[in-house]
């Protein structure tokens, strides 16, 4: 069930944002339609209109199709994780190519079309305008919010560990348990917002209009706005921290309850950030609507395949051509070209991992073997030896698992199976080698953790601990 929830909103979410960022209704802004430098006056050309209709119409249509069949797949986390983490592998996929296929695709057609009817700013599509407005770029250095600023949530992450009972909890675990975990991510995701608003403040000013006063605003609300919204994500960041903090010191344990809370307070800055988006939207094309002096950089030739490639440039990364806030790649480079294949490679290799390790999980047995004086007990996912020494009680459970809450630091917990590294709230530190719908179940309490397991078949499991009792 909580597999299926998160894939479902995660889904939602990426077919939301890309479609909201990339497949949107095409408006004319920066001098642009569509990432194609077109001239203001021929926005009402029958051709051009036409065209941006189907283009509106065929991109529903992608996403649409793509999203129920997102939703879809997701009741397949009822059946096997396998099966499903394939699926969805197989559609995140198709989802790419579907979006940037319909991106590209129509972003050539009208560089085309631009070409063909001369609809751009000069003779020469490939002629680069740079200019440099020195007044706007004195003045850059003001526009975004100071970087020490950051360092003040940062530093309070660090304080909790003045209390005696929240060191005490974080020192009962091991240093891979929850606790030392979500303290460990918490402390990066503020040093990359960190990294992120350092990113922003280094960008070069854009240069929109030859009025000096009309560029200095647009960058002034492009710079101040998103320094503001970095700062706050690593505020929410900070009180997420700092709710989980109180929720350990009050019940010496963190329940699944509290790790929602605080991916939902973390999400608000995902939020924020979505809304600033459309609002610096907003406010550019209200500022340059009254502009009459425009200044454009008509550089499409590079771009007339929907990615930037120049040869000629000597910058590895430029602004992406249709989302002002992404930096893409110079594929006119090598070192772009093997950039980018290595990251396509990578992902490509960690989606059939993934999927490799939930068809282990799914059709590996669980097995425990005897040999001696050790006990060997392997699966799909992770294994477990000990001596017989280490072994201080042996129990079969006839109801099965004991109640407990248990919390996974590096296993699987799909509704069905319990497998790998987990923490109980009594038990402290298990290995689960566990299938929830079958009984009995053999624990075995070492000295340094509790294992539990069992197999679908009773007599198998009854044979394991007759082995363990020898």
């Amino acid at each position: 069930m909580i597999l299926a929830i998160i894939f479902l909103l995660t889904d939602l979410f990426i077919c939301g944002i890309t479609y909201m960022v990339y497949g949107g209704k095409p408006v004319y802004s920066d001098g642009m339609i569509l990432g194609v430098h077109i001239r203001r006056e021929v926005q009402e050309e029958s051709e051009l209109v036409e065209f941006l209709e189907g283009y509106r119409k065929q991109v529903k249509r992608i996403y649409a199709g793509v999203t129920v069949l997102g939703v879809a797949i997701c009741g397949l986390c009822f059946w096997y994780s396998s099966i499903f983490m394939i699926a969805w592998c197989i559609w995140f996929v198709a989802y790419l190519a579907g979006a940037l296929g319909v991106l590209y695709l129509n972003h050539r057609k009208l560089y085309d079309l631009k070409i063909q009817n001369g609809w751009g700013f000069t003779e020469d599509a490939s002629t680069t305008m740079r200019v440099v407005d020195t007044r706007t770029i004195m003045k850059s250095g003001r526009m975004a919010l100071p970087l020490w600023y950051h360092i003040i949530p940062l530093a309070i992450l660090v304080i909790p560990f003045v209390s005696v009972d929240f060191r005490d909890y974080l020192g009962t675990f091991s240093p891979n348990s929850q606790g030392w975990i979500l303290f460990i991510t918490s402390a990066t995701v503020g040093i990359v917002f960190l990294w992120i608003a350092w990113i922003f403040k280094r960008i070069p000013n854009r240069v929109y209009s030859e009025n000096s006063d009309l560029n200095y605003r647009i960058n002034y609300i492009e710079k101040r706005s998103w320094s503001i919204c970095f700062l706050g994500a690593n505020i929410c960041n900070t009180i997420a921290w700092l709710y989980l903090v109180r929720r350990i010191t009050k019940n010496r344990w963190i329940y699944n309850i509290d790790i929602w809370i605080y991916i939902g307070i973390i999400s608000l800055s995902v939020i924020v950030a979505i809304a600033m988006l459309m609002w610096i939207k907003k406010q550019k094309n209200i500022l340059q609507k009254e502009d009459e002096t425009p200044l454009y950089m008509d550089d499409d030739y590079y771009w007339r395949n929907g990615w930037y490639a120049n040869p000629e440039d000597a910058r590895l990364f430029v602004q992406d051509r249709f989302n002002s806030m992404n930096y893409t790649t110079n594929l006119g480079r090598s070192a772009g070209r093997y950039l980018v294949g290595g990251i396509c490679a990578g992902v490509l290799v960690l989606l059939i991992w993934m999927c490799v390790i939930f068809l282990r999980m799914d059709f590996t047995p669980i097995r425990m073997v005897r040999e001696d004086e050790e006990i060997r007990i392997t699966s799909g996912y992770t294994n477990t030896f000990f001596e017989t020494d280490d072994m201080q009680s042996v129990a079969l459970l006839e109801d099965g698992m004991p109640k407990d809450q248990y919390n996974r630091t590096n296993g699987s917990d799909d509704g069905k199976q319990l497998l790998g590294k987990f923490e109980g709230k009594k038990l402290g530190e298990c290995r689960m080698y566990v299938w929830l719908e079958y009984t009995p179940v053999i624990q075995i309490k070492t000295k340094e953790y509790t294992v539990f397991i069992n197999s679908k078949d009773a007599n198998e499991t009854k044979q394991w601990y007759d082995e363990l009792k020898e």
